[in-house]
């Protein structure tokens, strides 16, 4: 049995337009028709590797947004424009693949909701880490009932030294003002998976956190504003060249994109230019999100949860504890392993490389979500929505109460309130 194509139109093709779009390609039941994305060398990219013609590609949103073009619609733009074009794609008529978080203003998400609903349209919300067989299996033994009931789950985000100063001190999310606040931002994921996995409605939550270290009060003597001029280079661990010599793709959030073939002398032409954020000394950057945050969840029936959101770690990864009335859950999703243990009986090991063939792009979880994306908008009995909309704002009205209660020290908000 043939199987229907969507056609699929895109706005924003950065990193994850590309991922999300290279997916659609490989599972080949869904077709990218036509790119809107304001900058020409991203454009060319995305005719390069979908195969598209200049009447297909679009640099003004207002021609893009014109007509509907396709089936669907993958929003994959900076934060502050997902609610403009979910909105615009609602009203044409498209269902959407709207990339977290759905916006960074409580209001504007609960009304991409209401307008989803109002049109009779499904969105579903890049909440990857559903869809990524850790968290499932991990979701699978709680399901289970092998365990009992969860009572309080601990997860930590160690974002890494290198990816905090990438993303978040330099780059395209370092300030709430442009982007969102950091427990939204990078943390709606681990919020969004403790709330799936606890199966409760969140009451309350208390956080606390700042931008302790990434700042000019802890610039090192004799620093210069660029890494380009700066004479610690060798001893910096932020060092911009020495960084993105190791990593010229990463200068793709440049708009350069130099790929892996780019060579020493373009590195350096592109860290030279001052106008380049990335060209920038990590304590002396426009960043205003925190470095390291706290959140305290408090859910129906009185069970707890616990996030830790640093910067301070060697990896970029994620651990997890879950707790339960019969036993224990621990998971380290970079190791690939979870262990859990019934009371009374051995330690049970997962080898996680053992659920899946593909377990890049968290873990597995953009491959998949694509899949099931595809299933839920065919309305196939397979298609599970797992990040409807509907089941997605719930830990975005937790990441906003959870910044609240950071602004105001710490002080219990409820959820919603």
């Amino acid at each position: 049995m043939n199987e229907k194509i969507l056609t699929v139109a895109v706005i924003g093709y950065g990193s994850r337009g590309n991922v999300y779009t290279n997916y659609m390609k490989e599972l080949g039941t869904m077709r990218t028709v036509c790119v809107c994305e304001p900058n020409e060398k991203k454009r060319e990219l995305a005719a390069q590797r979908l195969s598209l013609g200049e009447e297909a590609l679009f640099a003004d949103e207002n021609e893009f947004f014109a007509e509907r073009r396709a089936d669907v619609l993958l929003v994959a733009t900076p934060d502050r424009a997902h609610y403009r074009h979910a909105v615009k794609g609602l009203e044409l008529g498209y269902d959407l693949l709207l990339e977290k978080p759905i916006s960074p203003d409580e209001n504007e998400c609960r009304e991409i909701c209401m307008l989803a609903e109002k049109k009779k349209r499904k969105v579903s919300v890049c909440h990857v880490l559903r869809y990524a067989p850790f968290y499932r299996k991990i979701k699978e033994i709680i399901a289970s009932g092998e365990l009992g009931e969860p009572v309080t789950i601990s997860q930590t985000e160690n974002v890494g030294y290198w990816h905090q100063a990438h993303s978040f001190v330099r780059g395209n999310w370092r300030n709430s003002k442009e982007s969102s606040c950091m427990i939204l931002q990078k943390c709606c994921h681990d919020l969004d998976i403790i709330k799936w996995l606890m199966d409760v409605p969140c009451r309350t939550v208390s956080s606390f956190g700042s931008l302790m270290y990434f700042n000019k009060a802890h610039a090192p003597a004799g620093s210069a504003d660029f890494c380009y001029k700066c004479k610690l280079e060798k001893e910096c661990p932020y060092d911009a060249i020495g960084f993105y010599m190791d990593k010229p793709d990463w200068l793709s959030s440049t708009g350069r994109f130099f790929g892996n073939s780019a060579n020493a002398e373009e590195v350096r032409a592109c860290l030279s230019d001052e106008s380049n954020p990335y060209a920038r000394c990590v304590f002396k950057c426009d960043n205003d999100v925190v470095d390291h945050q706290v959140v305290n969840m408090l859910f129906e029936g009185g069970k707890t949860a616990q996030l830790t959101m640093t910067a301070f770690s060697k990896d970029f990864r994620r651990t997890i504890k879950v707790h339960l009335t019969g036993g224990e859950i621990m998971g380290d999703i970079a190791a690939n392993r979870i262990d859990y243990t019934a009371w009374g009986r051995e330690t049970v090991t997962i080898d996680v490389t053992k659920l899946a063939d593909d377990l890049t792009h968290h873990c597995g979880g953009d491959k998949l979500l694509v899949r099931d994306f595809y299933d839920y908008i065919c309305g196939n009995p397979s298609g599970k929505g797992l990040t409807a909309v509907g089941n997605s704002l719930e830990s975005h009205l937790m990441a906003f109460a959870a910044e609240k209660s950071r602004l105001s020290g710490g002080e219990p908000v409820q959820i919603g309130k």
